[in-house]
């Protein structure tokens, strides 16, 4: 009699959980009101070396149902509203019946700067050679570091930019923020046999800001001929000269171009009319920022 008991009250129980499981399933099913999302005042500021989860501060999630449910909370985009670094910040959160709420609010990053447009050589190049500008190219970005692979390039003149002369290309590049960056550079073509040594710069892209100043000699690194490299960074040594082609206008903003070429002479010691030079070719770009 008391094994029949035990049963009768096992079915009860298992009866009930079978009732109050339902119930709690269909709660769950049926629940179909979003979350809600709150965000603290004000415009709360951030530095672009923090991680992206600060973003979260100040933002927390609930839901009638489920209860707080901040921890579900993500960022799912974020597009600039200004250069100075103030942002739009889109979060989601969700419950336990899969329904999403959204929201925005701004935010500013105190540190930020647009992208910049970088050079691992001069824009420049013998006549008869394959070149690809967008190997030379390059740009980085304080949020996304190496961005590369975003630039794009557009010559502005009909015709290949391989021949000889001087060709305007614009490059462009966008983060991730969708702040994109314009720049038109020119890419000279020189004839193959027209300089007979190598020089290199330290840059070959530099940036100023207005009122800063200006000078070519500074960027000045190696000059090689026939295999030998002589250090131009302390100064040019006895028997080098320099001279530089175009202009850089401080006191405007804009992308200037500097050819820059250094001479070696290799005197004679008796005959003047016997000393022989030798000249090295580079070029800098100089983007003065207002």
């Amino acid at each position: 009699m008391k094994s029949k008991n035990w049963l009768y009250i096992l079915l009860i129980l298992l009866c009930l959980g079978a009732f109050f499981g339902y119930r709690a399933w269909d709660s769950i099913r049926t629940d179909s009101e979003v979350p809600k999302i709150t965000v603290s005042d004000g415009v709360p500021e951030f530095s672009v070396l923090d991680e992206k989860t600060v973003l979260l501060q100040g933002v927390t999630a609930s839901d009638k149902t489920d209860g707080d449910v901040t921890n579900s909370l993500v960022v799912e985009s974020v597009s600039l509203l200004d250069k100075d670094g103030t942002v739009s910040v889109s979060y989601a959160a969700f419950d336990a019946a899969g329904n999403v709420a959204k929201a925005q609010r701004t935010v500013k990053y105190t540190d930020y700067e647009s992208p910049r447009l970088t050079l691992s050589g001069p824009l420049a190049y013998p006549s008869g050679s394959s070149f690809d500008v967008l190997s030379t190219v390059g740009a980085t970005d304080v949020l996304d570091g190496d961005i590369q692979h975003r630039v794009r390039a557009t010559a502005l003149e009909q015709g290949s930019i391989a021949v000889t002369g001087t060709h305007n290309v614009q490059f462009q590049v966008t983060n991730s923020l969708g702040d994109t960056v314009t720049q038109v550079f020119p890419v000279d073509v020189y004839a193959a046999d027209e300089y007979n040594a190598s020089l290199s710069l330290t840059s070959y892209i530099v940036y100023l800001n207005v009122g800063d100043s200006f000078n070519a000699s500074k960027y000045l690194d190696t000059f090689t001929l026939q295999g030998e490299g002589t250090s131009l960074r302390s100064g040019l040594p006895r028997n080098f000269s320099m001279k530089t082609t175009g202009q850089v206008d401080t006191t405007q903003p804009g992308a200037y171009s500097v050819q820059i070429r250094v001479t070696y002479t290799d005197r004679h010691e008796t005959n003047a009319e016997l000393d022989r030079q030798y000249t090295g070719y580079s070029k800098l770009i100089v983007v003065v920022e207002g």
